[in-house]
């Protein structure tokens, strides 16, 4: 994570100083500045279509009863790039760019989903006692009872005690 921060605060922008100070002594700054409004413009146009393409696809895959996983870790990196899109500098709108082809960003979705995947509890099924016995991963099985509570409000006063079953 520091390295992450590093990164974001200390090294990309000096990339982009670095890299303003060399378009600004080759174009001039007002040439300089027209390229970073119209990057911005144009980015911000393009993820507004992406986006769209993107929820279209999230809407499909729940219509056909699908998690839309992978439509939702491409909203994601659509919204990264938009981020990066709106950040002045032109590193920046390079990356954000790059994600917003259709094949970078799947193939960016799909290193995502390795990095998450192993968290998510994928697999569940309920056994004829209720329990849950199936899960991926070494998760923790929580057996458990519910009692039903006509004023919730008694309870939270503590006015009166729930009548629990004994073991």
């Amino acid at each position: 994570m520091r390295l992450f921060l590093f990164i974001t605060f200390i090294v990309v922008p000096i990339v982009e100083i670095t890299i303003f100070l060399q378009v600004g002594s080759l174009k001039g700054v007002p040439a300089t500045i027209a390229l970073i409004l119209l990057s911005a413009i144009f980015g911000t146009m393009l993820v507004r279509s992406q986006g769209m393409d993107v929820i279209r696809k999230i809407q499909t895959a729940a219509q056909h009863g699908e998690m839309p996983v992978a439509g939702m870790l491409q909203g994601f990196c659509v919204l990264v790039a938009g981020l990066l899109l709106v950040t002045p500098g032109f590193a920046t709108d390079l990356f954000g760019f790059a994600l917003l082809i259709p094949q970078v960003r799947e193939l960016v979705a799909r290193k995502l989903w390795r990095l998450i995947e192993p968290g998510i509890m994928t697999s569940t099924s309920w056994s004829d006692h209720g329990t849950n016995r199936t899960s991926k991963g070494d998760g923790v099985i929580i057996e458990g009872q519910a009692i039903e509570v006509e004023n919730p409000d008694d309870l939270r006063s503590g006015k009166s005690k729930p009548n629990l079953p004994r073991r």
